[in-house]
C-alpha cells in the first residue's frame, strides 16, 4: 500500500529527519485520501445504483461476464428439504412427476415393443454375480434375469412422447440444474430395466470410493460453496409399482460421501449384519427417484407377481462425460470436430481431441511420455448385447 501511494518530493527531504511514527501518520493520511477518492469514483460513475451492493461493492450482477455459467431466472424449483435429504442421503423420491395418462402411454409403448426390443441379460450378462462372485442373495430364481430394453427417444410419435418429456420436465430441469449446473446433458443412452418375478438383482455398485480403495472420481459428489455438484446423475422413471419388499433399485444412504472402500461381503449381501444399511426406497408409477453414481446402489431380486419397469436415464454436467451414445450414429469419436482442425495432427494430438466420454468406453490416452495408448477393447459379447439393445455399439 506504501508503495501504490508514495511520498512527494517534500516527503523524500523530510524522511531523513521525520521519526518512524511521523512517516506512518503521513501514510495513513494519504491511504485515507486515496481510499475516498475511489469510493468517490464508484459512487458518481456511471454504474447504476442497483448495481451496486449493500457495502458499496459492485453487484454479483455486475461482476458476471460472458464466460461465467448463465445465472437461473425465476424460483428455484427444488426446496430445502429436497435439498437437505439429497445432501444427508444421496437420492431423492419425487411423487407424481407424470400423470397416470403419462404413464399409461408409455407401458403401451413399451407393451408395443417389447416383442422385438426387450432382451434378457442370460449366462455371462447376468447380473448378480459380478466381479467373479457369485451371489445368493441376489440370484433370484437363479435362472431369470433382467431385461432391458433401450431405443425409446427414438420411437415414433406418440410412444417417445413420456420419454422424451423427462430431458426438459419443468419439474425436473431446475433440480437437475441445482445438482448438475445449468447446462446438464444427456449422458447414457436411456434404458428400460425390467423383471419378472424371480429376476435376479444387481451387484451393488457405484459409490464414492471403489472396492480397490481408489476415489471414484468419474462419480463423484461434492459440496462446496453452498453448492452440490455431481458428476453423474441417474433420474429413473417408475411405469410400475416398486412397493416396500417387492425389490428393484436399492441403495446405501450417505455412502455418496464414505471415505472408505466398499467391502466386498456389502456389494453381494453376503454380510447379513452389513446388509442392514441397504434402502429399497418405495416408488410408485410416476414417481421420479433422482440417485447420485457416488451413492452405492444396485437391485434387489424382483419378488412382486407384476413386472418392474424403470426407465433410467444418467445425466452429467455440461462439459464432461460418462458415455459415448451421443456420438451421432457412432460416425467416429472425432465426427463432432471440423475436419480443418484436425487434418495433419499426430495420433497423439487426436487422442486429446476427444469429446467427453468414459476411458471404458475403448478410449485412448495419453501416457507421461505424451504417447498415446490403445485403448483396452471391450468385452465382445457385452458390445453384441449392446448393438442389440440400443442399435450402436455403445450406450
Amino acid at each position: 500500500l506504501l508503495n501504490a501511494t508514495p511520498f512527494d518530493d517534500t516527503d523524500a527531504c523530510d524522511a531523513a529527519d521525520a521519526s518512524t511514527e511521523d512517516i506512518a501518520k503521513r501514510a495513513a493520511s494519504k491511504l485515507s485520501t486515496l481510499t475516498a477518492r475511489t469510493s468517490a469514483s464508484y459512487t458518481t460513475s456511471s454504474i447504476p445504483p442497483q448495481k451496486v451492493g449493500h457495502s458499496g461493492h459492485l453487484s454479483a450482477e455486475t461482476l458476471r461476464n460472458q464466460h461465467d455459467v448463465p445465472e437461473l431466472q425465476g424460483a428455484p424449483g427444488i426446496t430445502h428439504a429436497q435439498k437437505y435429504l439429497f445432501d444427508l442421503n444421496g437420492y431423492i423420491v419425487l411423487k407424481n412427476v407424470f400423470s397416470p395418462e403419462e404413464v399409461q402411454s408409455a407401458n403401451e409403448a413399451v407393451d408395443h415393443h417389447t416383442p422385438t426390443e426387450m432382451h434378457e441379460r442370460k449366462s455371462q450378462l447376468r447380473t448378480s454375480g459380478l466381479y467373479g462372485r457369485e451371489s445368493k442373495a441376489l440370484a433370484g430364481d437363479g435362472n431369470t434375469g433382467r431385461f432391458d430394453m433401450g431405443g425409446m427417444l427414438g420411437w415414433d410419435s406418440p410412444h417417445n412422447s413420456t420419454f422424451r418429456r423427462v430431458l426438459a420436465h419443468p419439474t425436473l430441469a431446475p433440480i437437475l440444474n441445482e445438482l448438475l449446473g445449468v447446462g446438464y446433458r444427456l449422458d447414457h443412452s436411456p434404458l428400460l430395466i425390467a423383471q419378472e418375478q424371480g429376476s435376479e438383482g444387481h451387484t451393488l455398485h457405484g459409490g464414492a470410493i471403489t472396492e480397490a480403495g481408489e476415489p471414484a472420481w468419474p462419480l463423484a459428489y461434492e459440496f462446496r460453496h453452498g453448492k452440490m455438484r455431481n458428476q453423474l446423475l441417474t433420474v429413473c422413471l417408475q411405469l410400475t409399482p416398486a412397493n416396500a419388499g417387492d425389490g428393484g433399485f436399492c441403495a446405501v444412504p450417505g455412502s455418496h460421501k464414505s471415505n472408505y472402500s466398499i467391502p466386498p461381503a456389502l456389494a453381494d449381501l453376503a454380510d447379513e449384519e452389513l446388509a442392514q444399511v441397504v434402502r429399497q426406497p418405495v416408488a410408485m408409477p410416476g414417481d421420479v427417484l433422482i440417485f447420485s453414481e457416488a451413492t452405492l446402489h444396485g437391485t434387489l431380486p424382483w419378488t412382486a407377481a407384476h413386472q418392474r419397469r424403470t426407465v433410467i436415464y444418467r445425466f452429467a454436467p455440461a462439459g464432461s462425460a460418462y458415455g459415448r451414445g451421443y456420438l451421432a450414429a457412432n460416425r467416429g469419436a472425432e465426427a463432432l470436430w471440423p475436419e480443418t482442425t484436425l487434418e495433419g495432427m499426430t495420433e497423439d494430438q487426436r487422442a486429446v481431441m476427444l469429446p467427453p466420454y468414459h476411458p471404458r468406453m475403448n478410449r485412448p490416452y495419453l501416457d507421461g511420455e505424451g504417447e498415446v495408448v490403445k485403448a483396452k477393447a471391450r468385452e465382445p459379447f457385452k458390445v453384441e448385447f449392446d448393438e442389440k439393445v440400443f442399435g450402436t455399439r455403445y450406450f
